[in-house]
């Protein structure tokens, strides 16, 4: 199953807004929150080509969720392996995440099998989390929606929180890697912490909520005539889930672009020029938005249509973020 953005907030975006949920916790809430979850050995999962893997649960607002810890099959350093908190972009069907095509629950599924197999043949300790809602874990209520992005931040926070408790970890030297809506995920959480040395964004899904819903609105449709007498349909979906909170909830108050002189980590950016599931436009926006900030990073630009990299392009990407890791753990400063 192809997790391409479009086809993922398609789906979650098309799901009725049912039930009551408390609206997301705002970037500000997010940053004052003492957040200290722990986190609980569950069973052993299915190894990998020179790693290890476990499942493990952590709470995150009163959820019992769950994260694929992989772990390199090398001897660890002293300090213990540095870590990478991988977060997948959404799914169209959450409780199906980690499944293969042939629907045998095995994380991170078919899709992302590739990120936890690179990066710890490169030394690092992969954690993955589900988000609430995904494959068991609890919440399936909050896992639609466009702000449903908001609610998964609050989970990888939770999750953050927990890492130095994994055995072998470098607590340290915790990275973050996001791709999709994914890279959405990421940027947020990083604007709420200042324990992530560094994180990289591929393919992210940027602009705001709006820009989001009127885009998908019109993805397949690009080339026709529009015009304002044509329905946006999840335009008006996001109207009527926003009214669901009663006017009570800014919807700026969880839009990161609004809050980048909080951010505190480096970034590597890369994107597909021709990647229509996430605009490209989007990542150049945030990268405008962080040089005019004096925000350090990093922009890769890659020929194509791939959304989610596929071979020489796939090797570059994460031999690009390895180097760009290892850098910042060798002291060097970005500029």
């Amino acid at each position: 199953m192809r997790f391409s953005a479009c086809a993922a907030l398609l789906a979650i975006a098309a799901t009725a807004f049912a039930g009551e949920r408390p609206p997301p916790h705002s970037i500000d809430e997010l940053r004052s929150r003492d957040v200290v979850s722990t986190i609980t050995y569950e069973r052993a999962l299915e190894d990998g080509p020179g790693f290890s893997a476990y499942l493990v649960s952590y709470p995150s607002d009163g959820l019992k969720l769950y994260a694929l810890v992989a772990v390199p099959g090398s001897t660890p350093p002293k300090t213990g392996f540095p870590v990478l908190v991988a977060n997948h972009g959404n799914h169209p069907n959450p409780p199906s995440y980690g499944f293969t095509a042939d629907g045998v629950d095995s994380r991170p599924g078919d899709y992302y099998r590739s990120i936890p197999q690179l990066f710890t043949s490169h030394g690092f300790m992969v954690v993955m989390p589900d988000y609430r809602g995904h494959n068991i874990s609890e919440g399936l209520e909050f896992a639609h929606g466009f702000l449903a992005s908001a609610y998964y931040s609050a989970d990888v926070l939770a999750l953050l929180s927990a890492v130095p408790g994994l055995e072998h970890a470098d607590a340290d030297n915790i990275f973050m890697w996001g791709h999709s809506l994914g890279g959405e995920v990421t940027l947020r959480a990083l604007l709420a912490t200042n324990n992530v040395k560094g994180a990289s964004l591929w393919s992210a899904v940027g602009g705001d909520i709006w820009d989001q819903a009127f885009y998908y609105s019109r993805y397949e449709h690009r080339d026709a005539t529009d015009g304002s007498e044509v329905a946006k349909t999840y335009v008006d979906q996001l109207k009527s889930e926003l009214d669901a909170y009663s006017g009570k909830y800014d919807w700026r108050s969880v839009e990161p672009l609004q809050f980048l002189q909080y951010l505190r980590t480096p970034l590597i950016l890369h994107h597909s020029i021709g990647d229509y599931g996430a605009l490209y436009e989007w990542s150049e926006r945030l990268a405008k938005e962080l040089y005019l900030s004096g925000q350090p990073y990093r922009f890769y630009s890659y020929p194509g249509t791939d959304h989610f990299y596929q071979g020489d392009v796939l090797q570059k990407a994460v031999t690009q973020d390895v180097e760009f890791f290892e850098s910042l753990m060798n002291g060097e400063q970005l500029k």
